[in-house]
């Protein structure tokens, strides 16, 4: 009997492509459904995987992605979109190579996985929590799994599926990390991956909900640029967050872990340089006579940061534009170009999409996903010491792994 445990998107894929060579599979999952966290990515639209070549998806993932060669040559973007389309389902390529579902819901991509499980005659256990792994010691083999129930599911293969420590209220709790390390196996520590940053100022209460399209974000410690990006910003309560952010996210952690001091600096008009601004900004109020300085604002920037500009300046909204000084000017200038933020040390899992660190890879064999401590063990998805940027990528990974750990259990 072949056991996996967790029913997200590793997990699914292992027990299917398990579930191909006519042996007994059972899918134990802690939740009342599967895909509880996949049913929450791409913001409910999955984007579950990426156009680009094999090496440039290997690219997109931190210094492990090297470890994902085999995997994504059993197993890569071509094969999982051949699975999907085979199955009905229909995709478009959006920006960057990001693959999405024609109808955006990633209960679409789950269904057909329940349906490939249902129709491989896989046994779903719902509700069920493993306690630990059964192993016999002496012989370093995997024996089965222990449920907190008090009963017992044994089996000479158990694929580890269980994802994470990010979106705990999705069944991500870590047991399946504990019960690699409680059997010998090395744990990279835990980190937050793909995660808003919060500041230390308070104003961006303020701007909570404000999007820019377009903005350029730069990270400086001790006065040197050490990250910087353009994309989609967005402010949260607490701090900002998109697309640029996220991508950045995990070298901003790492760098606050080491106890550098990280300013952000936000440029609002990443098109011009700041001779370019300034001229613009000249013009603008010469051409503007007697509008007022708030007016004039709102023509570079929503009305809520124009507000938190201005009273950031010390000047009054109702100021007319054309006795403005060339310090209060600058005052401006300076706010659109180079608005400059605190990051917090406090980078939480609550607000991160992914885990960083997990099972080490020096403890899985590449080849296989077989642990190198226990036999019969394997393991897959965001359990393992692999991470990447948005893109599809990290879900790709978990297919792809989860694929391989349930034909290597199922040809051993």
């Amino acid at each position: 009997m072949i056991i996996v445990v967790g029913g997200g998107p590793a997990g699914m894929m292992a027990a299917i492509r398990a579930g191909y060579s006519n042996r007994e599979i059972i899918l134990i999952d802690k939740n009342f459904y599967l895909g509880r966290k996949l049913l929450l990515t791409g913001g409910g639209r999955c984007n579950l995987t990426n156009t680009c070549s094999t090496e440039e998806l290997i690219g997109h993932f931190s210094k492990t992605g090297n470890f994902l060669r085999d995997a994504f040559k059993a197993f890569a973007s071509k094969e999982l979109l051949s699975f999907f389309e085979e199955r009905g389902l229909k995709f478009k390529v959006e920006k960057n190579g990001c693959v999405f579902t024609i109808d955006n819901k990633a209960s679409s991509v789950r269904d057909i996985l329940a349906n490939e499980l249902k129709k491989l005659n896989v046994k779903i256990l719902f509700n069920q929590e493993v306690q630990k792994l059964l192993i016999d010691k002496e012989k370093k083999v995997v024996l089965g799994a222990a449920l907190t129930s008090g009963n017992a599911v044994l089996g000479e293969h158990v694929i580890l599926a269980t994802g994470g420590v990010s979106y705990k209220e999705t069944g991500s709790t870590g047991d399946g990390i504990r019960m690699a390390e409680e059997i010998g196996h090395k744990i990279v520590p835990l980190r937050p991956g793909l995660s808003a940053l919060n500041v230390e100022e308070n104003y961006p209460k303020l701007l909570e909900g404000l999007s820019f399209e377009k903005a350029r974000l730069t990270f400086t410690a001790l006065n040197k640029k050490i990250f910087s990006k353009e994309g989609t910003l967005l402010f949260t309560g607490t701090g900002i967050s998109g697309p640029a952010t996220l991508a950045l996210s995990a070298k901003i952690a790492d760098a606050l872990a080491e106890d550098k001091k990280i300013k952000l600096q936000i440029d609002f008009l990443p098109d011009m340089d700041f001779n370019t601004a300034e001229k613009y900004l000249i013009r603008a109020f010469n051409n503007a006579k007697r509008k007022n300085v708030k007016n004039i604002l709102k023509s570079f920037v929503p009305e809520r940061l124009a507000d938190t500009i201005l009273e950031l300046s010390n000047i009054f909204h109702g100021k007319d534009s054309n006795i403005i000084t060339v310090e209060e000017r600058k005052k401006i200038l300076s706010f659109l170009k180079n608005f400059t933020f605190s990051i917090s040390k406090d980078v939480p899992f609550d607000k991160a999409q992914i885990t960083r660190g997990g099972v080490s890879i020096k403890d899985i064999d590449p080849k296989t996903m077989e642990s190198k401590k226990i036999k019969g063990l394997y393991f897959a998805g965001e359990m393992i010491d692999i991470d990447a940027e948005c893109g599809g990528f990290n879900l790709q990974g978990a297919f792809s792994t989860g694929f391989l750990a349930g034909k290597s259990a199922a040809t051993n």
